[in-house]
């Protein structure tokens, strides 16, 4: 047979509410506790929210709607969209990234997704890529479904 493929234990980082969470953080408030709504209040009711904190995603309202469909009952606040401040975030937190990871082993998908392959560091950890049986990380609300595949 011909040379084999390397090994390669891919993590996915998927930031939650990416906008949403930097403008509650900004503000000094918990994304998941607080109904924050990134769009343009000047472009009207129709206007696109670009994002919406995970605690407004709990309670039913889904990403990427039109103002006027967020129930008229729930009280919010509304963050003028900042392009520049999140990526200047993103590349702060891609920053991060490269204090523990060579930049070869990461692949940026968009602003606020990644890939990394973890395989060269697995050692370092003494681990071997796997999550403990039964491990749901989704449970906690904060990291994203993973599945081990034998």
């Amino acid at each position: 047979m011909g040379s084999e493929l390397p090994l390669c234990t891919y993590v996915c980082i998927d930031l939650k509410s990416f906008y949403a969470s930097v403008e509650c953080v900004d503000r000094g408030l918990d994304p998941f506790s607080i109904n924050l709504v990134v769009a343009d209040p000047s472009r009207g009711k129709g206007a696109l929210c670009l994002a919406i904190s995970p605690a407004m995603k709990a309670l039913g309202v889904r990403n990427r709607c039109r103002l006027f469909e967020i129930p008229a009952h729930m009280r919010y606040i509304t963050a003028m969209p900042r392009m520049q401040h999140y990526i200047d975030v993103s590349a702060e937190i891609y920053g991060i990234y490269l204090q523990m990871i060579a930049p070869e082993d990461i692949y940026v998908y968009s602003i606020d997704e990644c890939f990394i392959n973890v395989a060269p560091y697995l050692h370092l950890y003494k681990r071997n890529g796997r999550l403990p049986h039964g491990y749901c990380p989704q449970k906690n609300g904060n990291l994203c479904y993973c599945r081990n595949r034998h």
